[in-house]
């Protein structure tokens, strides 16, 4: 334990066992208690030590009292008595009382204690939404770092012990803050464990997408029977399908996989339906696709995610596709 931590653990100790906080003081120890749960070990260490002291104390005041209530004997005697003279009824009341007494206090501290800081000690839920065309960064309580894709929606749930987050729709990077407690993303049915990373996940229609940018992550089935499906140095972007968690490879540099804070949609060997709903998350005017040919034709290219324009006479100048406009809908279909 921090020596720095454990002397004003100490401190705060005693102002609230002298009691008399103010407003301001009881405020500024909660806002302490919930800077770091090492302040909350070192104030309940501090109470323990101090319940270990107060009982030792006690513990030699009753045996040097039982000393005393012992009669004198004449310095000739030969004979030690084997039981103390009784004490007054009153004293002894006196004597018990008092270490009950403290006990209850220590007691009713440690719950109030308990009350003041439970809400914290359990994992806060969080929802972050980032609108429609909308990039939003985000600071989480733990100071990790968020920046959402347009459309995208964040279950955070921020406790003592665990630090979980879900990826309801959407796109996010991840950059982590250091701390004991492990940081974990849920999409679906998957699970990614951070070891200390830069990372970026993207919820697709049929795959999620996960992208390491520096550190290490780990991506395991959740539920029961949990199995580990891959571990991702830096660098390694692979897509896992949605039902039969194979893991695909993918061959993308990390300038393209975060094109999309730039607001471009880059695409290499990609999906159409996964470009066209890139694209809608950022525009007005909808990209539908009639048929499953198009859907599944692939695609390369880099474009600005706002410019639907662009991509409409990207599509016309494939052979593969008839495109029609019609208000604020464009229809692709195939051949």
């Amino acid at each position: 334990m921090d020596d720095e931590v454990a002397e004003q653990a100490a401190r705060w100790f005693l102002c609230n066992r002298e009691g008399g906080l103010s407003a301001a003081q009881r405020a500024e120890f909660m806002a302490w208690m919930k800077r770091s749960p090492d302040h909350i070990r070192a104030y309940l260490h501090a109470l323990h030590v101090h319940r270990q002291v107060g009982a030792a104390m006690s513990a030699h005041a009753q045996e040097q009292g039982d000393r005393a209530a012992l009669p004198a004997l004449p310095a000739t005697a030969k004979v030690v008595p084997l039981f103390a003279v009784p004490l007054p009824r009153a004293a002894v009341a006196s004597r018990s009382r008092r270490p009950l007494w403290r006990r209850g206090a220590a007691v009713a501290c440690c719950l109030l204690l308990v009350a003041g800081l439970l809400p914290w000690l359990m994992p806060r839920e969080q929802m972050l939404v980032a609108g429609h065309g909308q990039l939003r960064d985000v600071v989480l309580a733990d100071r990790t770092q968020v920046r959402l894709n347009a459309d995208s929606r964040l279950r955070v749930n921020i406790g003592w012990f665990s630090r979980r987050v879900e990826l309801l729709q959407g796109e996010a990077t991840f950059d982590i803050a250091a701390d004991r407690r492990p940081f974990e993303v849920r999409v679906g049915d998957l699970q990614i464990r951070d070891i200390g990373t830069v990372f970026d996940v993207s919820r697709r229609l049929q795959s999620t997408r996960v992208g390491v940018v520096s550190g290490e992550v780990e991506v395991w089935t959740a539920g029961d029977g949990q199995r580990r499906l891959a571990q991702l140095p830096a660098g390694r972007v692979v897509q896992v399908d949605h039902l039969s968690h194979a893991v695909q490879p993918l061959e993308i540099p990390m300038s393209m996989l975060l094109d999309w804070q730039q607001r471009r949609v880059s695409f290499r060997d990609e999906r159409l339906d996964e470009v066209a709903a890139a694209f809608n998350r950022h525009n007005q005017v909808q990209v539908r696709l009639t048929d499953d040919a198009a859907r599944a034709a692939r695609l390369s290219g880099s474009l600005e995610a706002h410019r639907v324009a662009a991509l409409q006479a990207f599509l016309q100048r494939d052979a593969r596709f008839v495109i029609r406009r019609e208000q604020d809908t464009v229809w692709v279909s195939s051949r």
